[in-house]
């Protein structure tokens, strides 16, 4: 079966059953609306551009510019991480973020491309960009978590991360709870999803996959594989993140810097 495309026409209808929660929003007086319609206005041009930029760079295809737009895509959600996790624009901290998530995507796109998929043109902008754009937007929620968690957690619990330094542990063995904590939380999201993948839900990757045509086992495979990578991905990230961040947020005596949290 062909795949159904969408008239412009057909697309702008579509818009019209925004009305109905725009109403419930409005009539509760919850402020909202404002939000929708930018929320709304910036999905659709930010989605035109992509959609023509990305034309070209599929035609192009080149593995340089393909990097290039996974460096401004790294950067783009590191500064929302800072900003989402409620912690301060400070180069301590969006210099090892970057290079946390910079890794991450690096060592899921080499393997996953390469090693699993096996492409035959190193970094085919055809499924590198959708594979770590889907990766990295999963990354970007977790990292949101996760960061959050460990630095306002430290900063609620200051006094028992006291403790333990006073007991002799080292910074690490002090913050080794914080951490685990902070890797809980941001992990729930996505093993939740896994676990009711199929039966609750079928994932945008899956059913776009379907929707054009191809095969339900084939699209299953590919789901399956991206999920093992969001996963790895974002813990990997998350992690990596906290670890890199904690070698310039901490003063000299060990005592956390708290400048960099925005409510100090």
């Amino acid at each position: 079966m062909d795949i159904i495309d969408l008239s412009w026409l057909q697309l702008a209808t579509a818009f019209v059953i925004l009305l109905l929660p725009a109403y419930i929003l409005w009539k509760y007086q919850t402020g909202l609306n404002k939000k929708l319609l930018t929320a709304s206005v910036r999905m659709v041009l930010q989605l035109l551009f992509v959609g023509y930029y990305l034309e070209y760079l599929f035609l192009y295809d080149n593995p340089w510019v393909n990097a290039g737009w996974i460096m401004i895509m790294v950067i783009i959600a590191d500064f929302a991480t800072i900003d989402r996790s409620e912690l301060r624009r400070k180069w301590s901290l969006l210099v090892p973020i970057f290079g946390a998530t910079f890794l991450g995507i690096v060592v899921i796109d080499l393997f996953f491309l390469q090693v699993v998929i096996q492409l035959p043109k190193f970094l085919a902008a055809q499924y590198t960009i959708p594979i770590t754009g889907m990766v990295l937007g999963n990354c970007l929620r977790s990292n949101v978590i996760g960061i959050n968690a460990f630095y306002y957690s430290l900063n609620e619990h200051e006094e028992r991360y006291q403790f333990y330094l006073a007991c002799g542990a080292s910074k690490t063995e002090a913050l080794q709870s914080f951490i685990s904590e902070a890797l809980k939380k941001s992990a729930n999201p996505t093993l939740a999803s896994m676990a009711t993948i199929g039966l609750v839900s079928l994932p945008g990757m899956m059913t776009g996959q379907i929707l054009s045509g191809s095969s339900p086992l084939i699209a299953i495979k590919y789901q399956i594989m991206i999920m093992v990578a969001i996963f790895s991905g974002t813990i990997l990230s998350v992690f990596l993140g906290i670890r890199f961040t904690n070698y310039f947020v901490f003063k000299d005596t060990d005592m956390l810097d708290k400048s960099i949290l925005k409510d100090h």
